[in-house]
């Protein structure tokens, strides 16, 4: 059958649905450049976050490039991970990156890479992947970086965060100091703190000489008799003692009581002898009519001085009346650690007025001890110091290697030399810290070993953690260290000086003439002296230490790191107001983020020491 030819000539000039098919053609055209847009933006938007990544890999990894241990493909790796790690780990993405490119000489890395990614519209037009490539490069800048960290070591820290803590400074100290010193150093300086700072062998330095003991040569207290038992004390005038057997003593004797129960008014007393029986005698002067009745129990021993007094002779010991002195390794133990006034003194002998109670043994004559002083001038301490507690009475503590605020120029850097740094004499529960300050070391070995010995103990004087951060960078307490731990001037151009405070809570102590004062917070012991820290609260202080270390004349970077504080808190509020920058204060809330902390803080400043 044959078409009619009108018809074929009418199909072959029909031209509907030409626009239809076109417009097919066309539209996966104009989708894949449509597309394009989307896919271009995706991959800048991945480049840019690899360029970033790669420069902070960069800045984080060139003080490893003079390492023995860094090698080229264990920076590569660091890298690699450093880059995936900010890009999301986008299993899309395939990184590279390139062999570092290592100029010890000179300080310079050299990273680079690139990396492909897949497309979502262009690939309608037969295009795949996309891919870009990307570089740093990071020259070491001729500045030399000193670094303090103020370490807080309380009790606080036991268990857990201790640990969390010395991983991170360790992890600190490999990012910032360098193997190589030259042409420029970085070195750092630690100061662990609790109570106070532990000053070790710079203590006399820094807080000046302690007057040591004078040797005795011979005591004389109690008389070489036995100690009688007491069966009974009359109500009377005059008081009329019965011992259990015959006594021994003579009228005008001078004996000593104590442990009586009931007529305790009687106890730790000397008393003249008179009216001797072979099992009594009476206190001369003594009307006892009025004491307690007697119950049981109690002791009588003959003296060797009047009034009991204990006489010591110690050769050109310097001592006067109205002193007060404490006596160590006595071979009379009655006598050990008692702080006893003197009555009067010659050359080479004293008496001590007040007397301890005695125990019963060891009270002979003795041919050794120490005596010490108990009391504090502007230029030398004591062994012991003697002070008023804010319960009331008296009490004495020993001197330590840990130094306090001073009272005068608190908030200053002038050298001990103008003004001492105070002394520290704590109550044996909140002592002092056993970790020392390390001055300003390039040795990461004698770092790390400070940093791994770190125990816990004792309360938290924050402000002395911000001050000694501040004095380890301040050129006028160079002359205390060795040579090469001595700070540069402040503000030189080819010098960066940055302090790190850390601490897990609320500021709780501070001093009054080197004893935990009354106007310390919460926490902090028992024995507070009464009187008031001179240079205010332990918030007052730290402030005004934090605002000097950072004025403008110092050029000192300040950053902060809060562990396990809640936002808010004065600890909080102190250490976002301490930092340089709101960006230079961190608060970590687990080791974790502690360890983020101070691996941030490293790579800031390389940065700026990069930089300038």
């Amino acid at each position: 059958m044959r078409l009619p030819s009108s018809l074929i000539r009418r199909f072959v000039a029909d031209e509907r649905g030409v626009f239809a098919v076109i417009f097919g053609l066309m539209a996966i055209v104009l989708v894949a450049v449509g597309g394009a847009v989307v896919d271009y933006v995706s991959l800048e938007q991945a480049r840019n976050r690899a360029q970033i990544a790669l420069d902070a890999a960069a800045l984080a990894l060139q003080p490893q490039i003079n390492r023995a241990t860094a090698t080229p493909d264990s920076i590569r790796e660091q890298a690699l991970a450093l880059v995936n790690e900010q890009i999301g780990n986008d299993s899309r993405i395939s990184l590279t990156i390139n062999e570092p490119v290592i100029d010890q000489e000179n300080g310079r890395l050299r990273l680079s890479g690139s990396f492909e990614m897949p497309t979502y519209f262009v690939q309608l037009v037969g295009v795949r992947k996309l891919g870009a490539a990307f570089a740093s490069e990071v020259v070491r800048g001729a500045v030399d970086v000193e670094v303090s960290v103020a370490l807080d070591v309380t009790g606080s820290m036991r268990g857990q965060p201790l640990i969390d803590l010395k991983a991170a400074v360790r992890e600190l100290v490999d990012a910032v100091v360098q193997d190589v010193q030259t042409p420029n150093y970085t070195k750092m300086a630690l100061v662990p703190y609790s109570q106070a700072v532990n000053a070790g062998t710079y203590a006399t330095a820094l807080r000046g000489p302690i007057r040591g003991p004078k040797g005795i040569s011979n005591i004389s207290w109690m008389a070489n008799t036995t100690v009688r038992d007491i069966s009974s004390i009359s109500r009377s005038n005059l008081a009329t003692v019965e011992t259990s057997v015959d006594h021994g003593f003579a009228n005008g004797d001078w004996v000593y009581l104590w442990g009586v129960s009931g007529m305790s008014q009687i106890n730790n007393r000397a008393y003249r002898v008179t009216n001797r029986t072979n099992r009594t005698f009476q206190l001369q002067g003594v009307n006892s009519s009025s004491y307690s009745w007697y119950f049981w129990g109690g002791k009588v021993r003959k003296c060797s001085n009047a009034d009991c007094n204990v006489v010591i002779t110690s050769n050109n010991h310097g001592y006067a009346a109205g002193q007060y002195l404490l006596i160590t390794d006595s071979a009379i133990n009655d006598l050990n650690n008692e702080t006893l006034r003197v009555a009067s003194a010659t050359t080479h002998t004293l008496t001590l007025s007040e007397f301890p109670t005695p125990s019963g043994t060891g009270t002979n004559t003795s041919n050794r001890g120490n005596l010490h002083c108990t009391w504090q001038t502007a230029t030398e301490g004591c062994t012991y110091y003697r002070f008023p507690v804010t319960s009331g009475g008296w009490t004495t503590h020993a001197v330590t290697n840990c130094v306090t605020e001073r009272g005068l120029n608190g908030a200053t850097d002038l050298p001990p030399t103008t003004t001492l740094m105070g002394r520290n004499y704590p109550e044996s529960g909140n002592g002092c810290t056993s970790h020392q300050i390390v001055p300003l070391t390039a040795n990461k070995t004698t770092l790390h070993n400070a940093i791994n010995a770190l125990v816990d103990n004792g309360s938290t004087s924050g402000s002395l953690g911000v001050l000694w951060s501040w004095y380890m960078l301040a050129p006028n307490f160079g002359y205390v260290w060795p040579a090469e731990s001595r700070p540069a001037a402040y503000r030189d151009d080819n010098l960066l000086k940055a302090a790190i405070i850390m601490t897990d809570g609320e500021f709780n102590t501070v001093h009054c003439n080197g004893v935990v004062a009354r106007n310390t917070g919460s926490g902090s012991g028992g024995n507070k002296i009464n009187c008031d820290a001179p240079n205010g609260d332990p918030y007052d202080q730290a402030r005004a230490y934090c605002n000097a270390m950072k004025a403008d004349a110092t050029g000192i970077i300040v950053y902060t790191v809060g562990f396990g504080i809640n936002p808010g808190t004065p600890a909080a509020n102190f250490m976002n107001s301490c930092a340089s920058t709101p960006e230079n204060a961190y608060l970590a809330e687990n080791g974790a983020a502690l360890a983020a902390a101070f691996r941030q803080i490293a790579q800031n400043i390389s940065a700026l020491r990069v930089a300038r």
